[in-house]
Order: C-alpha cells, then structure tokens, then sequence
C-alpha cells in the first residue's frame, strides 16, 4: 500500500528514521509546545495529551494533511525518568534501571484539519541487565545520554544494557511504527 504524505510534528531523528523505514513519506514540523507533566496526571495520559497537544498545533498550519504527534516517556515503578540534566543524573538514572523492568510509554496523535482522528498509547516492558559503574561508564563512552529519555537509546549499544523486552522495539525507539502503519491503512481505505 502507497501512503499519502504526512507531517511529523517533532525533531526526532528516531523517529524519523522509523518513518522511512515503513515507507511513509513525511515532512518534518517540529511542534513547539509546553511539555510541563502535572503531578497528578497519569504517564500514559500524559503522553496522549502530549502527542495530541503537538498533532494539533502542527495541524492548524496544514489545512487538509495529515498530521502526527508523538511523546514518549520512561516510567519505572509509576515514577517518569525525562531526560538526564547532566552524566551524573544520566548515570543514577541507569543505576535505578539497573537490574529493573521499567515501562516505555509512547503516546501518538493523528490529527486532520483539528480534529483528532486518532490518539493511542503504546506500551512496551523493558528489563535491564544488573550493571556496574564500570559497564555504565563504558555505554557513555560509545553513546550520548543527555538527550535520551531514561538515559539511554535501545538502537544505540542497547544490548549492552538490555536484557529483554516484551513489545514493540519500534516503541522504545520512540514511535510503533508498525501501530503507525495499521492506523493510517484503515484511516486511507
């Protein structure tokens, strides 16, 4: 099946590259948009309403394409790991996942002319190998943790970290590519 373009509203390398890979053609239209999580709001509420919140935005500047949205976030034990402010929060950050099975939630939003015509939650178990100082420290040496949700990339060395995970890898990427691929099939029959 041929898909008719869409906009991504986000930046996202990864996500991108996801994107390419399923034959989607794509425009990129970052969504600026605050991504405060209220402490009472729910990790995968929070990503819907994320992903939903940049699909509109980007939307109102597309009249008539399609436009998706996407968040995700690294929740271990109800609590969310964001990005590391600095190597040593990326570093405790690894050492809490040591050992752990920790969820990757990825919210994504498909929204047409304002409205919504899809918003989902994806959700994927990720468990971590028991790591050392040592092995954290030789997985910073090859990757850059800093602009990575929990401090770390799956497709980036991931099996130096990882020992299984139950899901989507496409997920824990940052975006089910292949949920992606179903819903725009039955949205263009």
């Amino acid at each position: 099946m041929r898909f008719v373009k869409i906009i991504l509203a986000s930046a996202s390398p990864r996500r991108q590259e996801l994107l390419r890979k399923a034959g989607i053609p794509f425009e990129v239209h970052p969504a600026e948009v605050d991504e405060m999580l209220p402490s009472d709001e729910q990790p995968g509420a929070s990503v819907m309403r994320l992903a939903e919140l940049k699909a509109s935005a980007v939307a109102r500047q597309y009249s008539g394409m399609l436009v998706l949205g996407a968040d995700t976030l690294v929740v271990l034990d109800g609590k969310t790991l964001g990005k590391p402010a600095d190597l040593a929060d990326a570093h405790r950050m690894l050492q809490e996942l040591s050992g752990r099975t920790h969820e990757v939630l990825t919210g994504v939003s498909l929204v047409q002319d304002g409205q919504p015509a899809d918003t989902w939650c994806c959700r994927t178990l990720v468990t971590f190998n028991t790591l050392d100082a040592e092995q954290i420290d030789a997985y910073f040496q090859l990757v850059n943790p800093l602009d990575k949700a929990g401090a770390y990339a799956i497709q980036e060395h991931g099996s130096l970290l990882v020992e299984s995970i139950q899901g989507l890898l496409s997920n824990v990427i940052g975006l089910p590519v292949e949920e992606v691929v179903q819903k725009l099939q039955e949205l263009q029959q």
